[in-house]
């Protein structure tokens, strides 16, 4: 595995969003819209991401096991990119996204920041939503989001209003479509929420290849001054 990032269960709610009413919301109960990992694995050369959720009602019949969350995984491939994620949440600046994922119960597809869509190959391994990237392994900064399915908005999402409703958020306005954002620590998401920033996740195993390296440079350095000095003093 190349990675894998937890994020805090129980904290599906935005900053005190209310959920929509409809009995279809209210019968599937909580955490269906919880990520709670995302992880990455290479497999014939490729990266593969995989994603969990709480748990997966499916109601709809999504041939996927689960069809009320929608949950977004951008990638940072490259310096630069788009840095708008969705209404009310951006990137810092210069690490926006070059590709996205979208997640739902009915399948996953890719888009681009121009808005180009294509499906790409989605299965379930056990607690885990599974999919094909298309894209090598490398050194990518990891977004994620989690919103409610909506078949017939924009990225699947359904929308926010202050007053909420049957089938949207209740939430102010500007604030983004979606009750869990991927984050290692319980107080980050809130800071995403207030700022409106969302801050990438990267694998320490890459930023640590460089230290890794020169810790071995400067153990293989000591042996030899201590083999040159050993002779000397003969």
């Amino acid at each position: 595995m190349l990675f894998l990032f937890q994020d805090p269960l129980g904290d599906a709610h935005g900053l005190a969003y209310l959920y929509p009413q409809a009995a279809l919301y209210r019968e599937a109960g909580e955490g269906y819209a919880d990520l709670t990992a995302l992880a990455g694995e290479v497999r014939e050369g490729e990266l593969v991401l995989k994603l969990r959720l709480a748990r997966y009602p499916n109601p709809l019949g999504g041939p996927l096991g689960f069809s009320l969350a929608t949950a977004l995984v951008y990638l940072d491939l490259a310096p630069g990119g788009e840095e708008a994620l969705l209404p009310g949440l951006r990137t810092p600046p210069g690490q926006g996204w070059e590709a996205a994922f979208v997640v739902t119960g009915f399948g996953v597809e890719r888009k681009s920041p121009e808005g180009k869509r294509e499906a790409v190959g989605a299965w379930r391994e056990g607690e885990w939503v599974v999919w094909s990237t298309g894209l090598p392994p490398g050194e990518y900064g990891y977004y994620g989001a989690v919103g409610l399915f909506d078949p017939f908005a924009p990225w699947y999402l359904r929308p926010v209003s202050p007053e909420g409703g049957a089938w949207v958020l209740g939430a102010p306005l500007g604030m983004p479509p979606v009750v869990d954002v991927l984050a290692l620590r319980p107080e980050d998401p809130r800071a995403a929420y207030q700022e409106g920033v969302l801050r990438p996740l990267r694998p320490k195993r890459f930023a640590l290849e460089a230290p890794s390296l020169a810790a071995f440079g400067l153990g293989a350095l000591s042996l030899v001054l201590a083999f040159l000095l050993g002779r000397k003093g003969r």
